[in-house]
């Protein structure tokens, strides 16, 4: 009885949950809202539908970041962190979660912590790479020792794999950032190519 009525809702929550949403590069960037629709009771269900809470847990927090209304960051975060507890190496969830904190407090050790955890299970998602770089240059974080070396891989990629996206998301994040964040970066492209810096300054 136990495993059919499992069986039911694990079929209904299959159907009902939101597909894995697209990570954008850039939330401020035009692009389809993200979706997040699913059943509330979903939670329940973990870890053994891991994988359909996570799709809710990244939807809900890219509409919450996209929408930039703060009274929704609450319950995307809490829907994150408890998601994350069952499902600590997803990549996309961990830079989300960094990134409802800093729209929370961008100095709590949270949104550090949240992108370390971020490169240390997906150090080479290219996906992953627009996002981190403009989280980390914007908020501060490249001033921490281990992190600033984990962002320093994702500009040498983004600048040397002749990849113009990933290009002109290194000059997005370049206009976007702090001081300490634009002089990280320029001091990284300088030491990777000199020619390179008028594209990313431009």
């Amino acid at each position: 009885m136990t495993v059919g009525a499992y069986g039911v809702a694990s079929t209904t929550a299959a159907i009902d949950s939101p597909a894995r949403p697209m990570f954008p590069s850039d939330l401020a960037a035009k692009q389809p809202p993200a979706s997040e629709t699913g059943p509330e009771w979903l939670h329940w269900l973990s870890p053994l539908l891991s994988d359909l809470e996570a799709n809710q847990a990244l939807a809900s927090a890219l509409v919450t970041l996209q929408s930039r209304q703060p009274n929704r960051g609450d319950r995307a975060f809490a829907e994150a962190k408890r998601t994350l507890a069952i499902r600590p190496y997803d990549g996309a969830l961990w830079v989300a979660l960094a990134l409802l904190q800093a729209s929370r407090d961008p100095h709590d050790p949270t949104v550090a912590e949240a992108l370390k955890m971020a490169y240390f299970v997906a150090p080479n998602d290219a996906r992953l790479m627009p996002l981190r770089l403009d989280t980390a240059t914007r908020f501060d974080a490249v001033s921490i020792p281990d992190l600033r070396e984990a962002v320093q891989g994702d500009v040498r990629l983004m600048m040397t794999r002749g990849d113009k996206p990933l290009r002109e998301a290194v000059r997005s994040a370049y206009r976007r950032s702090s001081d300490i964040g634009k002089a990280f970066i320029e001091a990284t492209v300088q030491a990777i190519d000199p020619s390179l810096l008028p594209l990313v300054r431009g």
